[in-house]
């Protein structure tokens, strides 16, 4: 029997946050890569994506605005969202949530937390298996 795995949708414009998820995920998901809010929501549409990995800031529209149009739209409304951006503070955390996000990652974050929040998210079948060597 073939291990399933999650599907996660990283949309980030930066590529050393783009490799470090990689680096972070590759192991226990199936990943796929956009640099664009575009590129995501067309991703979004046409594959079956389990979780996205947001950031704020992308060269075509704000991630907050990618997040509603995820949440509005009934084919992709129960895909879970997690923000994962350089931006810190309660007011970019509480329009991640009002755009519909289910969690908040300032960066640079640790392996571990993205892990433990990624897991957090996920139906149990495509949990990945955290490796308690890891710093935290």
């Amino acid at each position: 029997m073939t291990e399933q795995k999650a599907k996660i949708l990283i949309v980030d414009d930066e590529p050393a946050s783009l490799e470090t998820l990689c680096v972070m995920l590759e192991h226990g998901c199936d990943l796929i890569k956009a640099t664009t809010a575009q590129e995501g929501l067309d991703a979004l549409l046409s594959q079956n994506i389990d979780l996205v990995l947001l950031d704020v800031d992308l060269p075509d529209q704000s991630g907050f605005d990618v997040c509603k149009q995820i949440k509005s739209n009934s084919e992709t409304a129960a895909v879970p969202v997690i923000f994962l951006t350089g931006y810190d503070g309660i007011v970019f955390e509480a329009q991640a949530f009002q755009a519909g996000a289910v969690d908040f990652i300032t960066k640079p974050a640790s392996p571990y937390r993205v892990l433990m929040r990624v897991n957090a998210h996920l139906k149990s079948e495509y949990y990945i298996e955290l490796n308690t060597t890891v710093d935290v």
